[in-house]
Order: structure tokens, then C-alpha cells, then sequence
């Protein structure tokens, strides 16, 4: 499918609701030509981060006197840098913890077990990625306190594979019985959104600002933490 949006025809509606109502059902395979007088570049970066990066945007004429902006699905385009990358990662690893309880509280564990073993791994290497490659690398101020950014997702890390391994070690003694294991994905499914939420906004917007300033870290830092998690588009 293939659409065009027009500003200037936008029916009374908000730039952003008007875009935002168009845009957010995207499928993969299609895609969307906006149209726009004024540099939309704050029209979609607002967009996009509402979405949380499921679509992907770029700039095919630059205006004046008009701007025409192609917008696809997220997933049709590949990574385009170490935040995007990160963040599908995020996405990867949500929909195998989301698989797993769905199962574990549907009362199949059998169903189950192959995404959480899947998704223990992708965390373990998302952890290490972000912990040992991009952390020393992308070095922020640090507060004694621990509640600067950087230490807050080091601490809530550790929060979810610990909750990660304690069930790892219930299934590996026997436990079996989803009753047993529910509140257990119930603690970790809480945890995930709160951190990646937390990270996406607080912490990738400062690592997107040092690796706009210096791309010769961007280049560094993209393929070492491609090859760790592994990420095929």
C-alpha cells in the first residue's frame, strides 16, 4: 500500500494528530509520502518517539517551496544506528518474554520454555552490549547517589536477570507448574517496561547527542554491538 498525505489537506486536525492517525497502523510492505510546506523534521521526530520507533522516516525532497518525506515501517528498513538498534532489540527481546508468559499463564510451560530460554539469552547479551561495550565508551556524569541515568539502568539490569535466573533455577530443579513460575514473569514483565522506558528516554537521547558530535564512535560502537545481539533485520 502506498499513500500520500497532504498538510494542507488535514481536515482541521493537528500536524500531529493528522500524521500520528495515519502513520500509526503502518504494516510492514507499506509505506507513506507525506507532503508538507514547512521542514517537518520536529513534526516526525515528535511522531516517531510516540511510536516508539516503529516507523522509519527520511527525506527524499527538501524543501523549499515543498518537503516530501517517506515513511515506512520500522521493521522494512535496517538499523540505522547503535539507539536504533538498541531499541529493536528492546522490541526483540519483549516479544520473546511476551510469548513465554503468555504461554506460562495460559498453563502451558511446555509452550513457553523455548522463548524464555531465547529471551534469557538476548538479555544476557543486550546487558552485556550496553554494560561493557557502549557504557565505557559513552561515558555520562555519575552520581554518588546512583540515580543518574547510566547507574540506573546498570542497577535495574541486574534486577532482571537476577529475577531471570531465579526462575532458570526453578525450572532446572523441577518446577514445572505454572502456577509456581507466573508471579515470577509477572515481577520480570514489569521490569522490562519500566526500565526500557526509563532508558529509552532518559538515557538514548544523551548517547544520540555524543555520537552526533563524534560519528567516529558511532562507527566503532555500531558493529561491535550488531555482532553481540546478534540483531538480523
Amino acid at each position: 500500500m502506498s499513500e500520500i498525505l497532504n498538510l494542507a489537506d488535514r481536515g482541521g486536525l493537528t500536524e500531529h494528530s493528522y500524521v500520528l492517525s495515519k502513520v500509526r497502523e503502518l504494516q510492514r510492505g507499506e509505506e507513506v509520502t507525506l507532503l508538507a510546506q514547512d521542514d517537518p523534521r520536529m513534526l516526525m521526530d515528535a511522531v516517531t518517539l510516540e511510536l516508539r520507533n516503529a516507523i522509519f522516516w527520511d527525506i527524499v525532497d527538501a524543501g523549499p517551496p515543498l518537503w516530501r518525506v517517506r515513511i515506512r515501517h520500522r521493521q522494512d528498513v535496517e538499523a540505522v544506528d547503535l539507539v536504533d538498534l538498541l531499541t529493536r532489540d528492546h522490541e526483540r527481546i519483549d516479544h520473546l518474554f511476551a510469548t513465554a508468559l503468555h504461554h506460562t499463564n495460559a498453563g502451558n510451560m511446555a509452550a513457553a520454555m523455548p522463548s524464555f530460554v531465547e529471551y534469557a539469552q538476548r538479555l544476557r547479551d543486550h546487558v552485556e552490549a550496553e554494560n561493557e561495550i557502549v557504557v565505557p565508551v559513552l561515558e555520562l556524569p555519575r552520581s554518588p547517589k546512583g540515580d543518574d541515568p547510566t547507574s540506573l539502568m546498570i542497577r535495574e539490569h541486574d534486577e532482571i536477570v537476577e529475577h531471570t535466573v531465579m526462575i532458570e533455577e526453578m525450572v532446572a530443579e523441577g518446577v514445572d507448574d505454572p502456577g509456581m513460575l507466573a508471579p515470577f514473569f509477572a515481577i520480570i514483565s514489569g521490569q522490562l517496561a519500566k526500565h526500557e522506558w526509563r532508558e529509552e528516554n532518559n538515557l538514548f537521547p544523551h548517547w544520540m547527542q555524543i555520537l552526533k558530535h563524534d560519528p567516529s564512535i558511532a562507527q566503532d560502537l555500531f558493529p561491535r554491538v550488531r555482532g553481540l545481539v546478534r540483531f538480523f533485520d
